[in-house]
């Protein structure tokens, strides 16, 4: 069974680590989560029905950029995990939200109601 629309995460890369993070924090937050590792489809991504779709780190958000822009006219946020020093590039390479290391469930919570809101 499908989860309602809106109420899943999907994590694109192989920080498994991360993934195992952010998969806590999305399920302490009443969201599911799934993860894949290679760049999907964009008739994969919209079968999933994200709220979010969420990279571990910028080399991945950069590698994804084919999916990125045919998911342009979508409503689907991206967000990407990195180091501070990394917005601007995060932001050229399509990402609506950064969320800095150390990342923490506040700081998870607050991108993901930001993108909600459509706050840059």
């Amino acid at each position: 069974m499908q989860p309602p629309p809106q109420s899943r995460i999907l994590v694109i890369g192989a920080d498994t680590a991360l993934a195992y993070l952010i998969g806590r924090y999305a399920e302490q937050g009443g969201y599911d989560m799934a993860t894949l590792r290679a760049i999907p489809s964009v008739t994969e991504v919209l079968a999933l029905r994200p709220a979010a779709i969420l990279f571990p780190s910028i080399e991945d958000l950069g590698a994804a950029q084919l999916l990125i822009a045919d998911l342009a006219s979508y409503d689907i946020p991206v967000l990407v995990c990195l180091s501070n020093h990394d917005q601007a590039r995060a932001r050229e390479l399509g990402a609506d939200h950064c969320l800095s290391h150390p990342l923490t469930y506040a700081s998870f919570l607050a991108a993901l109601a930001a993108a909600k809101a459509g706050i840059p």
